[in-house]
């Protein structure tokens, strides 16, 4: 006898799950649009009424886009959909690569001591924020290095020296 699944849940405002989720644009706004403004509020969360407004949005109207979008992509998640969140990453990945630097912004060195005190259990933000990084500007330099590291076992080993080297004692600050 085959075993029952529960149903799955209605996230509230989500789409209704046991139908295939949509992806059409929600306010006009398509998955690959949603991912470049997302990219762009990230890049320089400065400017987010000048980004929104560039895209025909204001604050209200790109909330309910937002939340929507997410909610989709859990809702697909929930179904054991991941490739709504898949294309939406893709997408992400993308645009950010278009709005900065392809290439590492900082020496392996200091992207060493970066990921020695992220693995050494130190609050992220607390880390990026020392270094003065934005949590995008990290995503790309991580990006960016991982993609060289794969590329190059011998510049790999010397990563992995250094972010032994760089690892902090325990119970000592940053």
């Amino acid at each position: 006898m085959p075993e029952s699944r529960p149903p799955l849940p209605q996230l509230p405002g989500g789409p209704d799950p046991t139908q295939p989720v949509p992806r059409s644009p929600v306010e006009g706004v398509d998955l690959d649009t949603y991912a470049r403004i997302s990219a762009e509020l990230a890049e320089t969360p400065a400017d987010r009424a000048t980004i929104l407004a560039s895209h025909g949005l204001d604050e209200m109207r790109w909330m309910d886009v937002e939340m929507t979008w997410l909610l989709r992509v859990a809702t697909a998640a929930l179904q054991s959909d991941l490739s709504l969140g898949q294309d939406l990453d893709r997408a992400y990945t993308a645009a950010q690569a278009e709005l900065g630097s392809p290439g590492p912004t900082l020496p392996l060195e200091e992207y060493a001591r970066l990921a020695a005190h992220i693995e050494a259990g130190e609050p992220p933000s607390a880390v990026l924020a020392r270094a003065r990084l934005s949590l995008a500007s990290y995503a790309r330099l991580q990006r960016a290095w991982t993609l060289r590291l794969a590329a190059d076992p011998a510049l790999a080993r010397t990563y992995r020296e250094l972010v032994a080297a760089a690892r902090p004692a325990p119970d000592s600050p940053g």
